[in-house]
């Protein structure tokens, strides 16, 4: 596969909402709690975590991997919870390669390698190829804030963790379990989001591997996103700023000038 066509498509899938569900590759099961223990303190511990953090901008690297094939880039961007969100994927040399963008009213794509630019309705346009990642803008900005996604849930359930160090919570909409979060015990800061489709087939999992503090929160240092065993990314953050001034007109990225 050609090399730039893999990062524009698969920076795409970065950014759009899946069509295809997916079977889950593990499913930690469902497992009694400490006793005394209810899902109403965890859950609203979850929801609170970081709400405060409404704006992120970071720097690092990131690694798509795709059936096998993988590559590494260096990336900036900046967002805005909950539908705001800008990236740059930088070459080697420093120079933009791509950016993307939602202003929360059109999703645009400037490719500055061959000159070209989309502007699009998020909610018209997908990415009809087998390389996606099923997450929205406003899930992909509230992770980067360490935040759990908007889940449509009306119960929760506390579970143990999947290690003695973490909570870990089921969401369920009537009878169908949307989502799992775990969340550290020593810590406000998030381990690992799983989100299902109603039919209970997995949707996509997320692991922040490593966490740091950046004024009061923990953020991530290390996340993965993952669809299957053959697509994910993971993004090692270098440096990051909380809560910075967003300047008007960030997210929106106009056409190049004739």
């Amino acid at each position: 596969m050609n090399w730039h066509r893999f990062t524009v498509l698969v920076l795409l899938m970065f950014i759009q909402v899946a069509c295809a569900a997916i079977t889950p590759q593990s499913d930690t099961p469902a497992r009694p709690a400490d006793p005394g223990e209810t899902a109403v303190s965890p859950t609203a511990r979850a929801e609170s975590i970081n709400r405060t953090l409404v704006s992120t901008r970071g720097i690092g690297r990131i690694t798509f991997t795709h059936s096998g094939q993988s590559q590494r880039l260096r990336i900036a961007w900046v967002s805005a919870v909950p539908e705001k969100l800008r990236a740059v994927l930088l070459g080697v040399d420093g120079r933009p390669l791509i950016t993307i963008s939602a202003d929360g009213t059109w999703f645009y794509l400037r490719d500055h390698t061959t000159g070209e630019y989309r502007r699009e309705s998020p909610q018209g346009y997908r990415l009809k190829t087998a390389l996606h990642l099923p997450l929205d803008v406003s899930s992909l900005s509230r992770l980067l804030a360490g935040r759990m996604p908007s889940f449509d849930y009306d119960r929760a359930e506390l579970i143990s963790g999947r290690t003695p160090v973490e909570t870990g919570i089921v969401l369920k909409k009537w009878w169908n379990r949307v989502g799992k979060v775990y969340i550290l015990k020593s810590r406000p800061a998030i381990a690992r989001i799983e989100s299902y489709r109603q039919t209970g087939e997995m949707r996509y999992w997320v692991d922040i591997l490593e966490t740091q503090k950046v004024e009061n929160y923990w953020v991530p240092r290390v996340l993965s996103i993952h669809n299957d065993a053959t697509s994910h990314f993971v993004l090692d953050i270098e440096r990051y700023w909380a809560n910075e001034p967003v300047r008007p007109g960030t997210f929106r990225l106009d056409p190049p000038e004739e």
